[in-house]
């Protein structure tokens, strides 16, 4: 499977270069009112307006403005302005993929805002730390979070803000496959910006429904939503736009696998890029087309669309989405049996993304050395056998003289035995093989019946208690001015929020939403996270070859697994490092947990009756898999897991 390709779908392709450039000359002139100005109060306002500019141009260097900022806002003394440091400090953390670090930031501006009855302020921040939490997967957070912002907004009349925050809540609804939910709010984003006259957005916001019905398989609802924003675009002379969304619904059918409908809108998508000048745009409508092609099975198109578009990558460098030209490329050179240059393209495709030079697409690298290699093996394997059966025969041949010389009654006699003994044998294991068949049909039903019960639980308190808790505290938060007073307040408000926070987890290790969303691999590594993120264990997740679904009860049986195997990690090992990798192989799922602390004794624990192993062993046996462990050098534990998948 090959990354998705998003970027139709986000807005995010202004022509790179101009940008750049427009962007430098803001910033000059920001920095040059900057050093005009001998206020600190007005020169942090715009420095930091100059640093925000800067921060898209040089992330690498965006510390050293964040500096220059910490001095000014000390000489100013103002505490809203300490405040717009750590949200700049935490803006920074966030470019570069450092959350849970950009977090800290965010929720300590949020604390002096508070303090300051700044409700813009604190709109602001949450709508940082909504969208931080959803880059950490963390949709219930983001979503309580930009619920915080919208109310502030709604409060005070900033009506294109709440349908913006009320879109955000929406795209993430729909990530989640909540999709009545999704349309909701994203209906309510849409009434607004028509209510109050902001017919131009609404082009964005018709995009983004397109795409929430697209994701639910709506195709028709997402065709009409998708024609309406390019309704809107063409009449503001938006070609750009038009462009960008004719080619989501192109990569959205693709998809789908309606190939020859995405022909037509990923045509129509180049046609408004290149009237409107977005050269470095047509690289997307045109990968599209390549693939639709590849799939139709007409790779001489495909490769007249994919070696264009590679064509203008070149000469706009860009990066992305290169790694699918390569593949596309690859693709019709193989299908035109061009084997060589199909296999020089697929090199250039794996040395782009190490991640998938070890999965999947090495395979279609080696798939003929492969073949060879197996056929010469199973051709060596045969003459083996044959020469094994001949030998056999021979030997068999010998004893049969010898024994029949000797006394051919005896022979009977053996016969005779053997096969009594032999039927014996077969009523024996047709009976174990019963037994051992209805004890699994037994511990089946056992672990299906504990997971629909986790599932109903998780249910009750995600879509019950918890909500109604939420609800409880934002309705406390409410009344903040007229309690704050008391001095038990703040420690009850604590308490609430540790409480919804400890049901909301309890949901969660219940019955793992992400787990239905982002499939084994994204689960693992998000459990992995949360169980040992907070404390001093380094910790790693490796995905190798995981791209598509598999049974929920493999799932389901894995994930389990994994949760007892780090709970051991945690009671057990003082472990100081832990690394866990999951692998496809085609034929099983291997998930391998290694941790640096003091070597564990399954053997000892399974004859003791620990709770924990009897219930990775059931788990394992019910997927019919092994389960090995063994001591780490120099010391620690290794646990193999391995299970069977069609």
């Amino acid at each position: 499977m090959r990354r998705t390709l998003i970027t139709f779908l986000l807005f995010a392709l202004p022509a790179l270069l101009q940008k750049a450039t427009a962007q430098q000359a803001g910033a000059d002139s920001l920095r040059a009112l900057y050093l005009q100005e001998k206020n600190p109060a007005k020169q942090f306002s715009f420095y930091l307006q100059y640093a925000t500019e800067m921060l898209e141009i040089n992330l690498p260097g965006a510390d050293l403005y964040a500096d220059t900022l910490s001095t000014l806002a000390k000489k100013s003394g103002q505490k809203d302005q300490e405040a717009d440091l750590l949200v700049y400090r935490g803006k920074i953390r966030k470019g570069r993929g450092e959350f849970n670090e950009a977090l800290q930031f965010f929720i300590q501006s949020l604390d002096i805002r508070k303090l300051l009855n700044d409700p813009p302020g604190l709109a602001r921040n949450y709508v940082d730390i909504g969208a931080t939490w959803a880059e950490l997967y963390q949709s219930d957070s983001a979503i309580e979070n930009y619920i915080r912002a919208a109310a502030f907004y709604e409060k005070a009349g900033d009506y294109s803000n709440t349908a913006s925050t009320y879109g955000n809540i929406g795209n993430l609804y729909s990530d989640m496959e909540l999709h009545d939910k999704a349309f909701s709010y994203l209906e309510k984003a849409l009434a607004i910006r028509l209510q109050h006259g902001e017919e131009k957005k609404c082009m964005y916001t018709y995009n983004n429904l397109a795409t929430a019905y697209g994701k639910a398989g709506q195709i028709d609802k997402a065709m009409e939503y998708a024609e309406k924003g390019i309704t809107i675009a063409l009449k503001f002379d938006n070609q750009y736009v038009a462009g960008v969304i004719y080619g989501g619904i192109g990569h959205l059918l693709n998809e789908k696998k309606m190939y020859t409908k995405a022909i037509e809108y990923c045509e129509k998508s180049a046609k408004l890029l290149e009237d409107a000048g977005r050269k470095p745009n047509l690289v997307f409508p045109l990968v599209n087309l390549a693939t639709a092609y590849n799939a139709l099975d007409k790779p001489d198109k495909a490769l007249q669309y994919a070696l264009k578009g590679y064509a203008i990558m070149q000469e706009t460098q860009q990066a992305d989405p290169l790694e699918v030209y390569y593949e596309e490329i690859a693709h019709a050179y193989e299908k035109l049996g061009n084997h060589k240059a199909s296999l020089e393209w697929y090199k250039k495709f794996m040395q782009l993304d190490d991640s998938l030079f070890r999965a999947e697409n090495i395979k279609n690298l080696a798939d003929i050395d492969t073949k060879y290699q197996t056929q010469k093996k199973e051709t060596e394997i045969t003459r083996q056998k044959l020469d094994i059966a001949e030998k056999n025969n021979q030997l068999f041949r010998q004893k049969s003289w010898i024994y029949g010389l000797i006394a051919v009654f005896l022979v009977l006699a053996i016969t005779a035995f053997f096969l009594y003994n032999r039927y014996r044998q077969k009523q024996k294991a047709a009976m174990d093989a019963a037994v051992i068949r209805e004890q699994q049909l037994g511990l089946n039903a056992v672990i299906e019946a504990q997971e629909l019960e986790r599932k109903r639980i998780a249910r009750d308190l995600h879509d019950g208690i918890a909500q109604e808790m939420v609800a409880v505290k934002l309705g406390f938060e409410q009344f903040s001015p007229l309690l704050s007073a008391n001095q038990h307040y703040n420690q009850l408000m604590k308490n609430l929020g540790d409480a919804c926070t400890g049901v909301r987890n309890i949901s969660h290790v219940m019955s793992p939403p992400i787990l239905e969303n982002k499939g084994l691999a994204g689960s693992l590594d998000m459990l992995l996270r949360n169980s040992l993120g907070m404390t001093s264990i380094k910790h790693h997740f490796e995905n190798l070859g995981m791209k598509e679904r598999v049974d929920e009860k493999i799932e389901i049986g894995l994930y389990r697994i994994a949760q007892e195997l780090i709970n051991n990690i945690i009671k057990h090992a003082r472990a100081s490092e832990v690394s866990m990798q999951l692998q496809n192989t085609g034929s099983q799922l291997i998930l391998r947990l290694e941790d640096n602390g003091e070597s564990f004794d399954f053997e000892a624990a399974k004859e003791k009756g620990s709770m924990g192993l009897l219930n990775i062993l059931s788990r394992v046996r019910t997927l019919n898999g092994q389960f090995l462990s063994e001591p780490s050098q120099p010391h620690g534990t290794i646990s193999l897991v391995r299970i069977p998948v069609s």
